[in-house]
């Protein structure tokens, strides 16, 4: 990459938030099993800014419905990069955007459990941008 090459972030916003309470649940043991259910997409604004949304849900639809609430949050950015598109660039400029954002999308879904009256939910520190990949590479096969 070129060292003089910097990858700005211009803007992001909130797209959707969501929390529901489940009803259904019921405190059977200290552990509760969460899988939240992660999404990613990157959009062409034009040849030096592209927009990455990155989404958050712990659905109904979860094998493990024994949780304490249901949620979703997304979120959105744009970056500036010129020739992002390039093979040189396009995958680090992937990655790296994704994890520049996934903070963000770890505090909005904490706010948003903490202010549901249950205690904040803080989705696990990870590889972010591996966890994409592979699951991009499993929807190839």
């Amino acid at each position: 990459m070129n060292g003089n090459s910097e990858m700005k972030l211009l803007k992001y916003k909130v797209v959707k938030t969501y929390f529901e309470l489940n009803p259904k649940f019921e405190l059977k043991n200290k552990k509760i099993n969460i899988n939240p259910d992660f999404s990613r997409d990157f959009e062409t604004i034009n040849e030096d800014i592209f927009r990455l949304s990155i989404s958050v849900k712990i659905c109904k639809n979860n094998q493990n419905v024994n949780i304490p609430f249901f949620a979703e949050a997304s979120i959105s950015a744009d970056f500036n990069l010129k020739n992002w598109q390039s093979e040189d660039l396009s995958i680090i400029t992937k990655d790296n955007s994704t994890a520049i954002l996934f903070p963000y999308l770890r505090n909005l879904l904490s706010t948003i459990t903490m202010n549901g009256n249950v205690p904040p939910y803080t989705l696990p520190i990870m590889n972010i941008s591996k966890l994409f990949n592979n699951q991009e590479m499993q929807k190839s096969i």
